[in-house]
């Protein structure tokens, strides 16, 4: 494994923590009235030391390009307790899924998995969200693909793209149907959304989706899946919330992750430089069908335009924001456009936050990033295919 070890400067964290309006006391009126006026809602911060950042850390590289990494954009540790060790993380290259067996322990083992259909079901896949467990297919997740639908550029794009549906028993992905006549080892699809930029789990079988194509956010039910390969998608539920507008950068993915208890999703808004915040709870909106729009690209169960969620900006000025994860009342966001990854705490109403670190990594290309069971932080990075954990130290 590579080290690389990172001595904080004190000079550089003050400076830093000023840009993001971090500092304890600031005398200059004038400085404190135009940071409260670029950034509502992030609060001054109180110096703290973030878990994950410690007093300075060490990056530990924990897979490369020998494990089959091609421009990985995101990673999900799998949510099963007897698999906690393992740690799934999506090519956009070759469209394909990178398993770590034991990771970061000296049994460690790595393969990659290609699906035989995954130049549609897995096209240019810019991220992943584990979901709910099911009794055949263990726990399912869906992945978010940045596609036109184009079958990797064999064909012109025809917008039949969206979030796909996967099984994570190592049986069934990337194993079954993989010679035909069936699609492959997906278990559901729906195609309302080319160039997908990130995905979240709500619950069951629905996914929260950056719709980079629209630029709206969208909640998908793929409902009951139709098992490995099938195509029956006429159950499906896709609701449009275009108020919430959103802004892809292309190559970029703009991750997203929900809080379950709060009912807040958050959402790294690459193209506008922004992270929001919408209240996915809201029983206030209304709701227009939109069966008749040229969107629809096939038969679904429900197909509305929803207005009037509650949603705000949590913080804006930032560099490129793509990945993002949660732990606890804790928010971290990765700056592609910096490599910097910055700690938020968020208020109880989860609507507001404050920022409380900020650390400088080496990465090229940070994009996604996640907290492991041993509740420290991995981040991908696209430019040099490698995933690295920070290890803190004090």
């Amino acid at each position: 494994m590579l080290l690389f070890e990172h001595c904080t400067q004190c000079m550089k964290k003050v400076l830093t923590l000023l840009k993001h309006m971090r500092a304890k006391s600031i005398s200059v009126l004038l400085l404190i009235v135009l940071l409260f006026s670029i950034i509502p809602s992030v609060h001054a911060s109180q110096e703290s030391t973030v878990d994950q950042f410690g007093t300075g850390f060490n990056e530990v590289v924990i897979a490369d390009r020998t494990d089959g990494l091609d421009e990985p954009r995101d990673l999900e540790f799998h949510p099963n307790p007897t698999r906690s060790d393992e740690l799934w993380i999506v090519n956009r290259a070759d469209d394909a899924m990178v398993i770590i067996h034991e990771t970061g322990t000296s049994s460690q083992t790595s393969e990659e998995r290609l699906d035989a259909y995954r130049n549609h079901f897995m096209e240019e896949v810019s991220a992943i969200a584990f979901g709910a467990y099911d009794d055949e297919f263990d726990y399912t997740f869906g992945t978010a693909q940045e596609s036109r639908n184009t079958y990797n550029g064999a064909y012109d794009p025809n917008n039949f793209m969206g979030p796909a549906l996967w099984p994570s028993s190592l049986s069934h992905f990337a194993m079954e149907n993989q010679n035909g006549p069936l699609g492959g080892s997906h278990i559901d699809m729906l195609h309302e959304s080319p160039d997908g930029m990130g995905i979240a789990h709500d619950n069951g079988n629905a996914y929260w989706y950056f719709d980079g194509y629209y630029g709206h956010l969208v909640y998908y039910d793929f409902q009951m899946d139709h098992d490995t390969g099938e195509t029956d998608h006429s159950d499906g539920i896709v609701h449009r919330y275009s108020d919430v507008q959103l802004n892809r950068y292309p190559g970029v993915p703009s991750h997203m992750v929900l809080d379950k208890d709060s009912g807040i999703l958050y959402i790294s808004d690459t193209g506008a430089n922004r992270v929001l915040w919408v209240n996915t709870d809201d029983q206030s909106t209304s709701s227009t069908d939109i069966y008749n729009q040229p969107s629809r690209m096939e038969p679904l169960a429900q197909y509305l335009r929803v207005d009037g969620v509650e949603w705000g900006v949590l913080d804006t000025g930032l560099n490129r924001p793509s990945g993002i994860a949660l732990d606890g009342s804790s928010l971290f966001v990765s700056e592609y456009g910096s490599s910097e990854i910055t700690a938020y705490q968020l208020d109880a109403n989860g609507r507001s936050a404050t920022v409380t670190d900020v650390i400088q990594t080496s990465a090229q290309k940070i994009m996604g990033i996640e907290i492991g069971p041993d509740n420290q932080l991995y981040y991908v990075d696209n430019g040099r295919d490698q995933v690295v954990r920070i290890d803190p130290y004090y």
